[in-house]
């Protein structure tokens, strides 16, 4: 019972995480929570048998953050991992309450991730088309006519331009907007302004 339970509940962690390509898919989900729930039954057996329930099921806690921090990569500013670590560490936990018994428990913190998971996806696919204060940085011909173009080109998406430096380096201008823009209205900016020779980078 408690084994396919635990492999029920972490499976389906797991499927979502395989879904979106994820390091920590179905079969890792699984055995992560198999194994905590196995751990806990057998700390409860060392109970009964007058030993220390709490050394194993600490132990696992433990294990789990060593797995889970094998999935968090780092390149230059940007770090990702972090989501798929915490999934692992809550699937432990999720295996732990069912070698408890704690089925209740288990389902609905399941239910709750699976709930977090996709709506998170869903507010930040909608937060594309909300428009907000942001910076991007472009590289373009030291020609002030080349920026007065940019600029026109810019505004014609409904852009509003709050402010704008501008700096010289090795014949170039860098060139730094805060605006008001959605993430489309960035892709689309971005996709006419890279056409023009006179501009070599746009990113924000």
């Amino acid at each position: 019972m408690k084994t396919c339970f635990a492999a029920i509940l972490g499976g389906t962690l797991g499927l979502e995480r395989q879904y979106h390509d994820k390091p920590a898919g179905f079969a890792t989900n699984c055995l992560i929570c198999l194994g905590a729930m196995l751990f806990t039954i057998l700390s409860e057996y060392m109970g009964n048998a007058g030993g220390d329930p709490g050394r194993i099921a600490a132990q696992v806690v433990t294990g789990v953050g060593f797995i889970g921090a094998g999935s968090i990569l780092r390149d230059g500013n940007k770090i990702s991992g972090l989501t798929t670590a915490a999934g692992v560490w809550l699937v432990a936990a999720i295996g732990m309450a069912v070698g408890y018994g704690e089925y209740i428990l288990a389902s609905v913190v399941t239910a709750a991730v699976l709930i977090i998971q996709l709506g998170v996806r869903k507010t930040i696919k909608l937060m594309e088309f909300v428009k907000r204060y942001d910076t991007f940085y472009l590289v373009c011909d030291a020609n002030w006519k080349v920026l007065e173009d940019i600029e026109k080109r810019i505004e014609r998406h409904d852009v509003s331009i709050l402010k704008k430096e501008i700096t010289k380096q090795d014949n170039h201008f860098l060139v730094t907007i805060v605006a008001t823009f959605t993430g489309h209205d960035f892709q689309k900016v971005t996709e006419e302004l890279l056409l023009l020779p006179e501009i070599h980078s746009l990113y924000k």
